[in-house]
């Protein structure tokens, strides 16, 4: 492809430059960003462009193209809409490098005085936070090199384009929804069905509960913060491990640092209850998640409705020990971090006692910044037969940025979904 692009600048350029619509622009007629949720939110991943002419898959590279800000990593054809790669199609697909996660500790955030053991300058219960407008991804692209058409015309030269559109391609996969409790309050929330849903099978349901600095009206806004909830419903997720994905919104603080809890937590099981009555979901294999506000919530709910879920995965969040005896005979997995100075000496008093009372915890500590791959050998390590309890710690990091990392440690993902209420 090479050799025959800098033919063109020999010779066959100049001849084309003749020729009716060579090198013209206004061949690209839809502009379309498509996002991607990260550990810090939802960004930018990819541009899909729709030409007027089938162009040859071996013209197309990267190198074509420039998006502002970013690093183009591939760009190729396909013959259909976010398709794979093909010999001829109109639409190519330009895939960009992710992102640096945000240095979360630079970042102010309502949480970042979620710090205390007890009682002091978290969230106040109730309270509305801060809520943001959702803003809406958009891309600029532009063409920088050639690209050729199966019918030998030449493309080039197209100047920077606006996308007149976005796609949430996980996002969308999620309905958005109204629950109406016994006393008349409501709580909006989101929910993914698994595809190809088979008669007479139940499917397991994974309940995440968000942060505090997520508390918006907004009713998508957890599903765009983080992975918590969208990392369950990824198609390589759902292709081996098919289940519901439950995330509710809340608009207001539904725990505090005085370790009480709001209307919300009773209403959200409530939730799960009235789903398993309305869809295929295994009782024994609900599983509930959480970071900081929404751990907190998942630990009390294991404290007030023990064996309600099958196992619990508890992300950067903490609870009065006074009161987590419960725990001794539930399944969870705990992840924080060693820079986070509310999680880590709450979770670090509550994995004691459970040693205390008998029960084996199996720890892992690595470094906050170590590769995917060598967390994942970690926490594969780390499971045991017969062991219920487990605790990663990531050493250094903060509060926020341990659940940029842990909803994608797949064994520890895997093991929760081994695990059924009440084994």
């Amino acid at each position: 492809m090479i050799n025959w692009k800098l033919s063109l600048g020999t010779g066959l350029l100049a001849a084309c430059c003749f020729s009716s619509g060579a090198f013209a622009a206004g061949h690209v007629k839809d502009v379309e960003a498509i996002s991607q949720v990260y550990g810090d939110g939802e960004k930018l991943a990819s541009v899909q462009l729709r030409y007027d002419s089938t162009l040859l898959g071996s013209s197309v590279s990267a190198a074509d193209y420039a998006v502002p800000g970013r690093t183009v990593t591939r760009a190729f054809v396909s013959a259909e809409p976010y398709g794979k790669p093909a010999e001829t199609g109109k639409y190519v697909q330009v895939e960009l490098e992710p992102l640096p996660l945000s240095d979360q500790m630079a970042d102010p955030h309502p949480e970042d005085k979620h710090k205390a053991p007890v009682g002091v300058g978290g969230p106040q219960l109730g309270s509305h936070g801060n809520p943001q407008p959702l803003v809406p991804v958009a891309a600029s692209i532009s063409q920088k090199g050639m690209v050729k058409t199966t019918e030998g015309r030449i493309y080039g030269g197209e100047p920077e384009m606006k996308s007149t559109h976005t796609r949430q391609l996980l996002i969308e996969k999620f309905t958005q929804h109204t629950f109406t409790d016994k006393d008349g309050k409501t709580l909006p929330y989101n929910l993914y069905v698994p595809e190809n849903l088979e008669k007479g099978k139940t499917y397991p349901l994974v309940l995440f509960m968000h942060d505090a600095g997520t508390v918006s009206p907004e009713v998508k806004a957890t599903l765009s913060q983080g992975r918590g909830a969208v990392a369950w419903a990824e198609p390589e997720w759902q292709k081996e491990h098919p289940c519901f994905v439950l995330a509710p919104q809340y608009d207001t603080v539904i725990v505090d640092d005085n370790y009480q809890y709001g209307p919300e937590l009773d209403r959200t099981i409530h939730l799960v209850e009235s789903l398993t009555s309305q869809y295929p979901i295994d009782t024994e294999r609900i599983y509930n998640t959480g970071q900081s506000m929404g751990c907190m919530t998942s630990i009390a709910m294991d404290v007030k409705y023990p064996h309600f879920f099958g196992a619990s995965y508890l992300v950067a969040g903490k609870w009065d020990p006074k009161v987590t005896a419960p725990l001794a005979d539930q399944n969870i997995w705990v992840v924080a971090a060693a820079g986070d100075p509310g999680a880590k000496p709450a979770m670090d008093t509550i994995m004691a006692q459970l040693d205390a009372a008998g029960d084996k915890v199996s720890r892992g500590t690595i470094a906050q910044d170590a590769p995917e791959a060598q967390v994942d050998q970690l926490a594969a390590k780390m499971i045991q037969p017969g062991v219920h309890a487990y605790y990663l710690l990531y050493q250094g990091g903060s509060h926020r940025s341990t659940w940029q990392h842990a909803y994608d440690v797949t064994p520890a993902k895997e093991w929760i979904f081994g695990q059924k209420k009440g084994v």
